[in-house]
Order: structure tokens, then sequence, then C-alpha cells
């Protein structure tokens, strides 16, 4: 009875055990690639001072990041929630992996037709933070500038960087206020904009084809797209992007105006 005992203590110590080091092992990863992109931040001329959490796999972590004035020099980089309300990036240490290899590009990583669809790499508000009227614009240029690390900035495209949206595939170059710019990938036989709250926007948008054709479907009236060949949507018009032919389309997408 006792042997039975002394083994069932032990099993669970070994279980403990184990599951401390991996926890440990987990964290130090995390520390390290958020460290990595908090050093370079430093050298990026758009730095601002901010302070911001990421939670990854449910852990909290806290960063701040010193501006261009100002005594502090060094990024801070802790587990634990942020010292004030604020705001915070949720995601999982595969998709840090793949950021931080330069796998996959945050800005495409946060890509949702909708406010309720699954991102990888999400942000969210820690409750009693009351974003300002800027917010979006703001935190999604930090976003670019914190989780690109170099001079000059490059972001890689193409079909392997994109993820599923919209109907279609696409990828984010940069975003900031009254300006919105990626890059899509049609397969054949995808319909992207067919949901109808995808259809129209209250900003103007420029479509450039690059490669294959595409398929414009503009205020219901179809028009083929050649690459080498750029197409105006006005602010309010509906537009749909099909590709009904047997070579992929590619194209460049630029929103802008109020309200992109």
């Amino acid at each position: 009875m006792k042997t039975a005992k002394t083994i069932y203590f032990l099993s669970t110590l070994f279980l403990f055990i184990t599951s401390f080091e991996m926890t440990a092992q987990t964290d130090e990863q995390v520390r390290s690639i958020l460290e990595k992109f908090a050093k370079d931040y430093l050298n990026d001329p758009s730095r601002t001072e901010m302070a911001f959490g990421v939670e990854v796999d449910k852990e909290m972590w806290r960063i701040e990041t010193p501006g261009k004035e100002g005594s502090k020099k060094e990024p801070t980089v802790e587990k634990g929630a942020p010292e004030k309300p604020t705001f915070y990036y949720v995601t999982n240490l595969e998709t840090l992996h793949l950021i931080d290899q330069g796998k996959m590009n945050a800005m495409t990583a946060g890509v949702k037709a909708f406010s309720t669809d699954y991102a990888p790499l999400d942000i969210d508000v820690m409750e009693g933070y009351q974003p300002g009227e800027d917010f979006v614009s703001e935190v999604l240029s930090f976003t670019f500038h914190f989780w690109t690390r170099g001079i000059p900035e490059i972001i890689p495209y193409g079909p392997h960087y994109t993820r599923s949206t919209h109907g279609a595939q696409a990828a984010v170059f940069y975003y900031d206020k009254g300006l919105r710019t990626g890059y899509g990938y049609i397969h054949p036989g995808q319909h992207a904009n067919e949901n109808p709250k995808s259809k129209t926007n209250p900003f103007p948008s420029m479509m450039i084809v690059t490669k294959g054709k595409i398929l414009a479907r503009l205020d219901g009236n179809d028009y083929p797209i050649e690459e080498g060949n750029a197409f105006f949507i006005p602010a309010g018009m509906s537009h749909e992007v099909l590709n009904p032919y047997d070579e992929p389309g590619e194209i460049i997408l630029l929103m802008f105006g109020e309200g992109a």
C-alpha cells in the first residue's frame, strides 16, 4: 500500500516538475522573441512611447517602449499585465514564431473580413481603457512598425504570405489613417466580396492587376481586367472580384481617403 502511494506521489511530482520546466521554456521563448522586437523598435524612425500588452496562449506580457525624447532608453519586457489599462495583442506561440522567422507578416496575421472572425494576431483592450478617436489608425500604424524589424522595413509578399479573407487570399502592406494597402491573390474559381456586407466602402479604392486576369463586377456589371491595368472604384460603388479563368490573378490594392 505504501509502495502504491509512493509511486503515485513520485509520478505526480514528476508531472509537476515537467510542467514547470515546460512553462519556463515557453516563457523564455516568448521573452526572447518579444525582446528582439522591442529592441529593434528602438531604431525605428517612427517609434513612439507606448505601453501595451501581448497575450500569448492566455499568458499576459507587459511591454513599454521609450519615445525619442525622455530619459528612458531601454524597452521593458516583463511577464504580467500592464500597470495601466491599455490595448493588447492576442496571439499564440506558434504565430509568434512565424512572425519572428519572417514567415508571416503581423499585419496579415490580423486580417479579418468581419470583427467576429478569428485572426492569429488580434487586438483587444483592457477593462477601463478608453481608446481615442484615432485609435484604430494609430494602433495599426504602430503594429506595422513594432512587428516589422530592420531598416528599411521590408514586407515580403506573394501567395505564400497570404491569408484567406473576403473570399480570396490577401496580405497587408501598410495601414495608416486614410490609407490601406495590400496584395491580393485570387485562385481560379474564387469570388472576393461576394458577401453583401463586403461589397461597398465609404472611401475610394484603386486595384492594380499585376498578373493574370480578373473579372471586376462593379455595380453588377462585369469588366475583364488584364495584368498591366489598374481600375478605380469610387466610394460607395458595389465591387466584387472574380476569377473565372484557369490561372490565378494577382492585384495590388490601394484604399484611401477619409474612413480608410
